[in-house]
């Protein structure tokens, strides 16, 4: 969401929220998030390690695999979805006034033509 990034900028963070926000039951490893981020092993790996001592993901061994995904029982994880959900809205809503807008424009513009003939 590109007004999530003009308020928190373009950051490694934010995409990885994003990317798990957007996939509800992910999870991958580090090798495949850098590529799917089309970001560096080691910038992937820094913003998991913060994020994961953050709370807001979990790493865990599935069998030789070594995975990450959220967690589902943070309560920063719950206020951040919140938060995005909340963004989300208000765009929605948003667009929904400027298409109402544009719609009234154009029939009070057609109107006239219509008065003028």
């Amino acid at each position: 969401m590109e007004i999530l990034k003009k308020i928190f900028g373009n950051s490694t963070h934010l995409e990885i929220i994003l990317m798990f926000y957007n996939n509800p039951g992910y999870f991958t490893n580090i090798t495949k998030l850098a590529h799917a981020l089309d970001k560096s092993h080691v910038t992937a790996r820094k913003a998991v390690s913060d994020l994961v001592a953050a709370g807001i993901l979990t790493e865990m061994d599935i069998g030789k695999s070594h995975v990450i995904k959220i967690n589902e029982h943070s309560p920063y994880t719950e206020t951040l979805f919140n938060f995005i959900n909340t963004v989300r809205s208000v765009k929605e809503k948003r667009s929904i006034e400027e298409i109402i807008a544009k719609r009234a424009g154009s029939a009070a513009k057609a109107k006239m033509v219509n008065e003028c003939d």
